[in-house]
């Protein structure tokens, strides 16, 4: 009898457990390119190799919508993404889009792109301004190490970004030259590297590194280990704003995953 109590409490609590994963995994939304430099999806496989769900709005976008459903809470765009023309234009067509999910409670993260695909980042709202430039840099520092994205789960200090890399590029790929609205956490020679901008009830996260093509696609065991501890602090920590409602916090889908 108790055997069979206890697998059914099991199977119960599993159950909950999955549930609550699947409606945390509905809100996030993707949109994922191999680019010419990396050859990787890397957003996608970091994502599949985590076991996150997602909807993947990569085929949507090349035909011109961004379709978010009510349930979207987080728009991951990949590194690199606007290496393809369509996508990169496209994103800018849907710039009401983008301002109105961000503006409505969404958090929208965009990591390094080629200054020779996207430059300035047209799709921004009035008052906020990021223009990206070709300098690339070993060199950096972390401005506020107390924030959530250097601490949960994982602790990252200095020494855990140092020495990244994917063929000839370094920690900082494409460094943001200037910017207007933002707070910067990460900085490299004066110039912004990881900043942050609250926008109506939402949230913008900007970076000038490359995590998920680091992880999968870096040169080395370090990097690739590095970039997924940051992968992970970065899902926990726009899961955790997503998950901010009116009466507090609610338990994510990062936070299951990792406790199971």
């Amino acid at each position: 009898m108790y055997p069979r109590l206890f697998a059914f409490a099991w199977l119960c609590v599993l159950n909950l457990v999955l549930s609550v994963m699947a409606v945390e995994a509905a809100k996030i939304a993707v949109v994922d390119f191999a680019d010419e430099w990396t050859k990787v999806d890397a957003l996608r496989q970091t994502l599949d190799v985590f076991k996150v769900e997602y909807d993947d709005l990569t085929k949507a976008l090349e035909g011109g919508q961004l379709p978010f459903k009510a349930e979207n809470k987080i728009f991951l765009i990949g590194s690199m993404v606007t290496n393809n023309p369509g996508l990169h234009q496209n994103l800018d067509k849907n710039a009401k889009a983008i301002q109105d999910f961000v503006e409505n409670g969404g958090i929208v993260w965009e990591p390094t792109q080629a200054d020779q695909n996207e430059a300035n980042v047209d799709w921004l709202p009035p008052g906020l301004s990021c223009v990206r430039s070709d300098r690339d840099s070993p060199d950096f520092e972390i401005l506020q190490a107390d924030h959530q994205l250097f601490n949960e789960p994982n602790r990252m200090d200095q020494k855990t970004f140092e020495g990244w890399g994917h063929q000839g590029w370094p920690t900082v790929w494409e460094v943001i030259a200037s910017q207007k609205g933002f707070d910067v956490l990460m900085e490299s020679l004066g110039q912004p590297v990881i900043m942050e901008a609250e926008f109506g009830e939402g949230k913008f996260l900007m970076m000038a590194i490359a995590p998920d093509k680091y992880y999968i696609a870096g040169n080395d065991g370090n990097t690739k280990d590095m970039a997924k501890l940051f992968m992970e602090n970065l899902l926990f920590h726009v899961e955790e704003f997503a998950a901010v409602e009116a009466d507090g916090k609610l338990t994510t889908m990062w936070a299951n995953l990792k406790m199971w």
